[in-house]
């Protein structure tokens, strides 16, 4: 899997991206315009549109540039409920937490696995988010990564299980589906 990186200043306003490359060219494409133009400095006559972000304060770009805080661009890294989601198995599916509670699970890798499989192959869901996930943590009762994003993004580099090329489509990769129906351990089978 190919792995870009990008950094963007804009006047220390820093806007950094990595991922695959189709999500890194849609970062640029976004900023792509206010390269193109010098900057603007503030203070002198310049009215700023009220759904502008200021640039951070400088502490916040030290932070930034130091590696101390970073976060990704393009909206929450860590998801947030899908309330109209059924995952109690009234649909005639399996529940998740039967589904889930089958398999001895060492990793958040598997985690992710585990739900992204349930959505797509139990509930036939298209179009899974981070949002659907984090909303499969939560009512599993499991403690959700403090970056999802980035815990699925690992997932899909560094195990190949997923595919989040498209974050608004994530799916189960073939070695992901091979993984989880032939290798992952389940409940009461011998070590």
């Amino acid at each position: 899997m190919e792995n870009t990186k990008i950094r963007i200043d804009l006047v220390q306003g820093i806007v950094e991206a990595e991922g695959d490359s189709a999500f890194v060219k849609s970062v640029y494409d976004d900023f792509k315009d206010r390269l193109l133009s010098p900057p603007q400095k503030t203070g002198q006559g310049v009215k700023r549109e009220a759904h502008e972000v200021p640039p951070p304060a400088p502490e916040t770009a030290k932070k930034v540039l130091t590696g101390r805080k970073k976060k990704a661009s393009g909206g929450s890294s860590s998801g947030k409920m899908v309330n109209d989601l059924d995952l109690s198995g009234v649909g005639g599916a399996e529940r998740l937490k039967d589904f889930f509670s089958q398999y001895k699970i060492s990793s958040n890798y598997e985690r992710n696995l585990i739900f992204v499989y349930y959505l797509q192959h139990r509930l036939n869901l298209q179009n899974i988010t981070i949002d659907h996930i984090f909303t499969c943590y939560r009512d599993v009762g499991v403690k959700v990564p403090s970056a999802l994003q980035q815990s699925l993004w690992d997932t899909s580099k560094h195990k190949g299980w997923l595919d989040t090329s498209k974050g608004e489509d994530i799916k189960v990769t073939v070695p992901g589906m091979n993984h989880l129906e032939h290798d992952l351990k389940k409940q009461g089978d011998e070590q």
